[in-house]
């Protein structure tokens, strides 16, 4: 389990080559609630990671050097002095498991780093909004996830930032996913995004599903289950964006009421705009109601290992990610919805 674990870290240090090294510049200023908690909690906190960004990045840079301008110019040489002395073009393949390895090996310093900086700043920020923890990865399982009707066909999982506490009186918990299916040629992605779930306290006495409108042909390739029928709302512009199935018309309804429409609408297109979303569905059945948000970003990322940890402005885009993430109970009346629930069943 352990070198398998430590396989996954270096793929995943070859992955950070790829992905955007800084998060993108905005013109957010932090809250006032960000920056004192920063001067009281965080900065008192960040010397030691400081020090340790200090080293990571020499590290990484000492690592980079070697396999841009001694590593790779090596693999070079030795595969044409190969082909020349009669090998085939095969040996050049020697370049690409250079580049492989190596981009793997320079990079391992500034994926320490991120896990570093998660461990010990995320945990401080995310209580800004609640009684919540904070994890790297979250212990959702294959089974949970294929429990739910809108979740993809998937054989391998991976999972990170898992935030999980409470909003108002309901359970609340979110974590970022790779769904992956298994086939000849690989691996493909099924899904990329987040899951958040509010568990209520109150049951929905209904399955209710609100599925992205993908067109009749898809629509009908990814048929909701038997035991739904499709719901019909007076909300076209609604309509032209999502379909719902539920087991119980009436309380379908009730749940998708005017204004939870338009907030469904309005949620879609927050998540468009800030993280590039693609797709938006919920589900509403016993106690839960879950959100399988599919996005191109990754959120939840602090600035690259260049940025000095003191830097206050790598936080207000992570603010705004979680509070928009924390947000959707309130953004959806959800909140509501569980105080009446509670107070006429009390």
């Amino acid at each position: 389990m352990f070198i398998l674990d430590e396989l996954n870290a270096y793929l995943e240090a070859f992955k950070l080559r790829f992905k955007r090294q800084r998060k993108g510049q905005t013109d957010a200023q932090a809250s006032d609630a960000l920056t004192a908690t920063f001067e009281d909690k965080i900065k008192p906190k960040l010397e030691a990671i400081e020090m340790q960004r200090e080293a990571f990045h020499s590290e990484f840079k000492k690592r980079s050097r070697k396999l841009h301008f001694i590593f790779l110019p090596l693999s070079i040489v030795i595969s044409l002095l190969i082909v020349a002395a009669g090998g085939d073009g095969s040996y050049f393949s020697i370049i690409l498991i250079t580049f492989l390895a190596g981009s793997c090996w320079a990079y391992k310093p500034a994926l320490d780093y991120i896990h570093l900086y998660k461990q010990r700043v995320l945990p401080l920020i995310v209580t800004m909004y609640g009684d919540f923890n904070y994890s790297l990865k979250s212990n959702v399982t294959k089974e949970e996830l294929k429990a739910w009707a809108i979740a993809p066909n998937f054989d391998y999982l991976k999972t990170e930032d898992y935030i999980s506490g409470t909003i108002d009186n309901m359970g609340f918990e979110f974590s970022e996913l790779l769904l992956e299916k298994g086939g000849r040629n690989g691996r493909t992605t099924m899904f990329q995004g987040c899951i958040v779930t509010f568990t209520m306290p109150f049951d929905f006495n209904a399955h209710t599903m609100v599925k992205q409108d993908l067109g009749k042909v898809a629509n009908w390739l990814s048929k909701a289950p038997k035991t739904t029928k499709k719901v019909a709302l007076e909300n076209v512009v609604f309509e032209n964006v999502f379909e719902v199935f539920s087991t119980d018309q009436v309380l379908a309804r009730y749940i998708l009421t005017p204004v939870m429409m338009e907030q469904l609408l309005s949620l879609y297109n927050m998540f468009m705009k800030k993280a590039n979303a693609t797709c938006l569905e919920c589900e509403f059945v016993g106690n839960k109601a879950v959100f399988f948000i599919r996005y191109r970003e990754n959120l939840i990322e602090p600035a690259w290992i260049s940025q000095s940890a003191y830097d206050l402005n790598a936080l207000p885009l992570i603010e705004q990610e979680i509070e928009l993430l924390t947000s959707i109970s309130k953004q959806l009346n959800l909140d509501i919805m569980a105080s009446r629930k509670v107070s006429s069943a009390s």
